[in-house]
């Protein structure tokens, strides 16, 4: 149900599909595309740069990544992206 990995040197999330809090803060995570299905994921501070794929997360944190496209999280409800490199969220 609740999964926290921060801080861990992680990098393959592909089996995490089913969890429902998951918190990646500062791990190693680069690819993101199996976990469109977590209610509340937090990716501060990780690598990861696409996040096309979570467009169905409840709440989300992308604060201090490299994202900088969000086009594809409108349907997001709580978007953190505080600190990134985001510079249109029209």
């Amino acid at each position: 149900h609740t999964l926290n990995l921060a801080y861990t040197k992680v990098k393959d999330v592909s089996a995490l599909s089913s969890v429902h809090t998951l918190n990646l803060t500062q791990t190693k995570v680069i690819n993101v595309s199996a976990l469109g299905n977590v209610h509340s994921l937090k990716l501060t501070k990780t690598l990861v740069t696409d996040v096309s794929a979570l467009g169905n997360v409840h709440t989300l944190n992308l604060s201090r990544t490299d994202v900088t496209d969000v086009s594809a999280l409108g349907n997001v409800h709580t978007l953190n992206l505080s600190l990134t490199k985001v510079a249109d969220v029209s």
